[in-house]
This record gives C-alpha cells, sequence and structure tokens, in this order.
C-alpha cells in the first residue's frame, strides 16, 4: 500500500501517513474551508490501511489550531482508531499529542479527544524558540 502525503497549506495541515511503519502525521494548522472534503479521503486512507492489519498504529498529531469542524473530522480518525484496537488485542493504536508548551487550549481538547475516545494519549509540550 502507499503511504499518503498532503503538503502543508495556508488553511490545511501537513498529513503524511508512512504504510510501511505505521507513524501517521498530521501537523500545521486545520481550518480548510471544507473540512470533510480535506479529510474524507484521510479517511479512506485510514480504513483501507487498517484493513492491511497492521500491528501498531501512531498518530502523531501536532496543531496549533483546529476549527470545530476539523475537531470532528479528528475524532472521526481517532475512532477508526479505537475500533481497530478493540477488534484484536494484538492490534495497538495510541496517539502522540504534540502542543506548544504555553498553549492550554491545544492540551485541553488532547485530553477532550482522550477521553472521548479512550485511546492511550502521550502528551509532549514544545517550547517554543
Amino acid at each position: 500500500m502507499k503511504s499518503l502525503v498532503i503538503e502543508q497549506k495556508m488553511t490545511s495541515p501537513a498529513v503524511n501517513f508512512n504504510a510501511d511503519s505505521g507513524l501517521l502525521e498530521i501537523t500545521g494548522r486545520s481550518i480548510p474551508e471544507h473540512p470533510v472534503k480535506f479529510y474524507e479521503p484521510i479517511e479512506n486512507w485510514l480504513e483501507n490501511y487498517l484493513a492491511t492489519s497492521p500491528s501498531k498504529v501512531t498518530l502523531h498529531v501536532f496543531l496549533d489550531y483546529l476549527n470545530t469542524h476539523s475537531t470532528e473530522c479528528m475524532l472521526l480518525i481517532m475512532k477508526l482508531l479505537k475500533k481497530y484496537a478493540n477488534k484484536n488485542a494484538a492490534n495497538t493504536a495510541q496517539v502522540e499529542w504534540l502542543f506548544d508548551e504555553d498553549d492550554e487550549d491545544m492540551e485541553s481538547l488532547g485530553q477532550d479527544l482522550q477521553a472521548i475516545t479512550q485511546l492511550p494519549f502521550e502528551y509532549k509540550a514544545i517550547l517554543e524558540d
């Protein structure tokens, strides 16, 4: 299966979903005009990837902002991962949630998403230069 790579734009994040390693990265800012249109191919790719039964999947998220509709799309991605992890005890899915050290809103959003999905999260505060 081919990896999924989408370049970052002013209103949409960079996406680098590596089919070989199981590392799925979303970085940047997510305020696309049509979030469902942007995230739908990502969700479709993820569904197809999970059908290949990877043993470990890590979603690495480092966004400085998500609008409400992007947050809903991110939640759908995480729910796919949770469903996959629940399907077989050998499957592991986790989230690495990165945020600027002084960005309490992004840290809190990660905690909310973790509470909803019950996925294992690792939080990393990034020091700003």
